[in-house]
């Protein structure tokens, strides 16, 4: 073995195998179950309706030919599941025999995901299910839990307080998730690098456009500025690929993990997303080591010296800690008051489900039936698709002056004479083979330019130019779109002289 062999293989083996406090897993821990909750408890009332036999669960293997892959339970024993999931979870962020609640999580929330792959199997859960595997194959539960309080340390730290007595363990769990994050992202971006809409920023654009997610502040906003969509496309797909590569220490970290921050939260903003972003930002926490949490550690401790409330509230905590003192002998009782907490936790679900009566079965008029619909909205449902009207093909058209690759780069209604005036029609997808028709009116209506392009079927938009020469009347000019005779859009601009001068009443 050469001196460089055994080189590498000792970085690493120290990459992989070096004892560290697992400070950024139990972080990862407490964090995670409370950002899965907002998936989870909204469709606890309908877990009978998802994931039995009662209801219409849609499993994953049915699109793949395999019909029952998975077991169907009936509703009640469904319902259990799901409450067994919810505790597991609890426990887990909490820190209540950590193993086996990450294990119990892990199955449960990869069956139940993919009982209903419609609505609740998505990118985020795939990343979750492979998180929550990790972790319960790490020691994230031997600090910051009730485990590690149960287990009656020699000294249990608060965040900020020094940590020389917790016990070491190897970084391949945390390197694990660390690696499978980078993983994500550079196959997001190989994904992206295959869908050319992606680069002239057309998918991003009609994403914005709509809430198909949920409701976004400014993605409408930013979808009318279609030269920014392609800096962010290009910018996207160079930090997902340099990610894995430049995430793991020095200056490259404080780069590529805040603009990771950002980009998620743009994505917030822009297009909706809410779980996604947040699973993601669970997942830098493992990126914290030792030398993070001492530097966050004495600045906490700096700021508690300075703050008298501060210092007043960690010593009524250090006063409760002891108090409680550590119950060793709590620990063997501890693991039978998991299993009967998990058993009557269960119960009490299936008992409220059963008193919500989702199905209605104790009601003095029976059970729900389903009610036959007016014979008008019949006829509208069963009759023939109505085809699209021609200006449903259209978007919007626009002027400028700058192209920038096929995007318009500045939107513009004032020109000036010697200016050229780039018009730019975007067609909605999809359409047939189309011949669009510019038609230039002036002040009085009177048409002054016509041109005319064939827009094909894979066409996103097609453009239009206008040379104002001197001799170009200023004034207010009319920009008519039409195809097949029709008119289907107009734009406004104002023509000023050379000087930058309206036109004289």
């Amino acid at each position: 073995m050469t001196v460089e062999t055994e080189r590498f293989s000792k970085r690493l083996d120290n990459f992989f195998f070096a004892p560290e406090v697992p400070y950024g897993l139990a972080l990862l821990r407490i964090a995670f179950p409370i950002v899965l909750m907002g998936m989870v408890l909204p469709r606890w009332h309908v877990a009978r309706e998802l994931y039995s036999t009662d209801g219409a669960p849609a499993q994953l293997s049915v699109g793949y030919g395999y019909m029952d892959i998975l077991p169907e339970f009936s509703g009640t024993i469904a319902v259990a599941l799901y409450a067994i999931m919810i505790f597991a979870l609890i426990c887990t962020s909490i820190g209540w025999c950590t193993r086996p609640s990450l294990i119990i999580s892990a199955v449960l929330f990869t069956y139940f995901t993919m009982m209903d792959y419609v609505s609740s199997m998505t990118k985020y859960t795939v990343i979750a299910t492979h998180l929550l595997t990790i972790l319960s194959l790490s020691q994230c539960g031997s600090l910051w839990s009730v485990d590690s309080w149960l287990a009656g340390r020699k000294r249990q730290s608060w965040p900020g307080e020094p940590s020389i007595a917790y016990e070491k363990f190897p970084a391949w769990p945390r390197r694990l998730i660390q690696l499978f994050i980078g993983v994500v992202y550079f196959g997001a971006a190989i994904t992206k690098m295959h869908t050319p809409l992606f680069f002239t920023g057309d998918m991003l654009q009609y994403w914005m456009q709509t809430h198909i997610n949920f409701k976004h502040p400014i993605g409408e906003y930013i979808s009318l500025y279609p030269i920014l969509l392609v800096a962010f496309a290009y910018v996207t797909i160079v930090w997902e690929i340099m990610f894995i590569f430049l995430c793991w220490k020095g200056s490259w970290r404080l780069l590529i993990l805040p603009v990771g921050i950002l980009f998620h939260f743009m994505t917030t903003l822009t297009l909706g997303l809410l779980m996604f972003p947040m699973v993601c930002y669970c997942t830098y926490l493992s990126f914290m080591d030792e030398d993070d949490y001492r530097q966050i550690a004495a600045g906490f401790r700096r700021v508690c010296r300075r703050s008298a409330w501060m210092k007043s509230a960690m010593t009524h905590v250090t006063a409760w800690r002891e108090r409680i003192g550590n119950p060793v002998g709590w620990q063997t009782n501890a693991r039978a008051a998991f299993v009967f907490s998990m058993a009557l936790f269960a119960v009490a679900n299936v008992e409220v489900e059963h008193w919500l009566d989702l199905y209605g079965e104790r009601r003095a008029e029976g059970k729900y039936t389903l009610t036959q619909i007016e014979p008008d909205e019949v006829a509208k449902l069963m009759a023939p698709t109505e085809p699209f009207r021609v200006k449903d093909r259209f978007l919007a058209v626009d002027t400028g002056t700058i192209l920038v690759g096929d995007r318009l780069a500045n939107r513009r209604t004032q020109f000036r004479q010697g200016e050229t005036v780039i018009a730019q029609c975007n067609l909605i997808p999809p359409h047939e083979d189309m011949y669009v028709e510019f038609k230039l009116h002036d002040s009085e209506n009177r048409i002054v330019s016509r041109q005319g392009n064939i827009a094909t079927r894979e066409l996103f938009r097609t453009n239009f130019n206008y040379t104002l020469t001197d001799s170009t009347p200023t004034g207010e000019y009319t920009l008519v779109v039409e195809t097949a005779g029709q008119p289907v859009l107009r734009k406004k601009f104002l023509v000023q002289d050379k000087h930058g001068r309206a036109a004289a009443n």
